[in-house]
């Protein structure tokens, strides 16, 4: 039981770091770059180019003004609810719990943003890459925490049960 706790701390703790790393990061991009389409080098082959989503990921989303911002915000908050609610009501491997307040935090940290402000804050762009999209640390944090739950469900048991068919009874 104490190992559960553990764990489901270690997903809330992890949830919430990640959640003030991406409002401080867009706080930073909004005072550092200021204007739509402002870009400046980042490190490497990466710059950060101000952009201000309507939409969500993809833009797969069309706009419909204000329907779209209250409809993602509503969405975003119902599905942190709904994983905070999962997280803490059983007991989870370290990489499901790791994945969950991943995707906590970037359900939140673009909800947070749209509640505030109208818009999602974007900057990461590794459009050198040939990855045209431009991200946030929250958007980020979802595909992170989307791969834990698939090393978790998926990968993990499958390789248990390959140890266990290997092993002799």
């Amino acid at each position: 039981m104490k190992q559960a706790r553990a764990t489901r701390v270690i997903g809330a703790s992890t949830g919430a770091a990640v959640l003030i790393a991406d409002q401080v990061c867009k706080l930073w991009a909004l005072n550092a770059l200021q204007v739509e389409g402002a870009s400046q080098p980042l490190i490497g082959i990466f710059k950060t180019t101000l952009v201000f989503n309507r939409s969500n990921a993809f833009g797969l989303v069309p706009v419909a003004g204000e329907l779209s911002r209250w409809g993602l915000v509503s969405f975003n908050a119902a599905a942190a609810a709904a994983l905070a609610l999962w997280l803490f009501r059983q007991p989870h491997r370290l990489s499901a719990a790791l994945g969950v307040g991943l995707l906590i935090a970037g359900a939140l940290g673009n909800a947070l943003d749209r509640l505030r402000l109208g818009f999602v804050v974007d900057f990461l762009d590794a459009s050198a890459l040939q990855f045209h999209w431009v991200f946030n640390l929250a958007d980020a944090a979802v595909d992170a925490g989307i791969g834990c739950l698939a090393l978790s469900m998926v990968i993990l048991p499958a390789i248990q049960e390959r140890r266990a068919a290997a092993t002799p009874v």
